[in-house]
């Protein structure tokens, strides 16, 4: 397992730690690595216990239990916990290095593993419902070692082959080339004060300060490498905590979710809730109690 200290240099193309060409990481602990970062290796991970947010790329959306990520490499990302600070995440991740692996991958047998991560055109999701059917393989990876583990990782890559139709796409159509280290280190600033403020009132030039630019050159600078303006980007932020509010019914009370997440009004948090989402925020609610009854019935049917 390997312990991030957060008094470590940010970097934003992070190297994972670990020996051999398939490093296996077990995170099991008060929170994810927090900092918006990239690395080489393509990873895959399996969250066992925690949810929240994940960003990637310039896009934001919900996790949850028993879903898989397969990242891509050189994907920025970050996953943001919701929740009590005493409870656990759990996550078992796979990264691959592609450098070290080609000679392993050149076998006929494995072509098409190597085929599934050449292809790649994004970072994937795999939902609750597909992901159950290979969580015992992860959490055996996490205790395996020498042959056991390859045979861990093989049986896991058969299974994202056999199940790639049912990945959902999590491309944020941010191009690869907008981001060398300085700019990911400079968004990652502007991105954790986001986070830690969006509920409050932010403006333009208080968010300009912390990257030492004018608002105008930030507004241009923002966009430039993220294809988005900072108050849309901002927004969806906001947007996503609040389907958080609603999903984990923190609150049923649609007036106190907008304000908690930053809006001034219920009107302009309806608004911007209908134009990132094309829902009402009670269509939401609606919507998610019988999307939940689904999965719940696919789950039970499943055992």
């Amino acid at each position: 397992m390997r312990n991030v200290d957060s008094k470590n240099p940010i970097e934003f193309t992070a190297p994972a730690s670990g020996v051999g060409s398939f490093y296996v990481q077990e995170d099991l602990r008060s929170n994810f690595y927090n900092h918006y970062h990239r690395h080489k290796e393509f990873q895959i991970s399996y969250i066992l216990k925690g949810s929240g947010s994940m960003l990637i790329g310039n896009l934001i959306q919900p996790f949850s239990d028993d879903e898989i990520y397969i990242m891509k490499a050189n994907d920025p990302h970050i996953f943001i916990k919701e929740g009590p600070d005493e409870e656990n995440i759990h996550v078992i991740h796979i990264f691959v290095a592609f450098d070290k692996l080609w000679h392993f991958f050149d076998l006929s047998e494995l072509h098409p593993a190597r085929d599934f991560f050449k292809k790649l055109d994004s970072s994937k999701k795999i939902s609750q419902d597909v992901s159950l059917g290979i969580k015992d393989k992860f959490i055996e990876l996490a205790k395996g070692e020498g042959m056991k583990k390859i045979i861990s990782i093989l049986d896991i890559f058969q299974f994202l082959i056999r199940h790639e139709q049912d990945m959902y796409s999590l491309y944020s159509g941010l191009p690869e080339s907008t981001f060398n280290d300085k700019v990911g280190i400079r968004i990652n600033e502007v991105l954790r004060f986001s986070l830690a403020n969006y509920d409050k009132e932010i403006s333009i030039e208080e968010v300009s300060k912390l990257i030492h630019m004018t608002p105008s050159a930030f507004c241009k600078y923002f966009k430039k490498h993220t294809m988005k303006t900072y108050v849309t980007f901002l927004n969806e932020i906001r947007i996503e905590k609040a389907c958080q509010l609603l999903i984990n019914k923190s609150t049923e009370n649609i007036s106190e979710v907008a304000y908690q997440c930053g809006f001034n009004t219920v009107v302009h948090f309806n608004r911007i809730f209908k134009s990132i989402l094309n829902t009402s925020p009670s269509e939401f609610i609606s919507k998610h109690s019988a999307e939940l009854q689904i999965a719940h019935a696919k789950v039970d049917q499943a055992v």
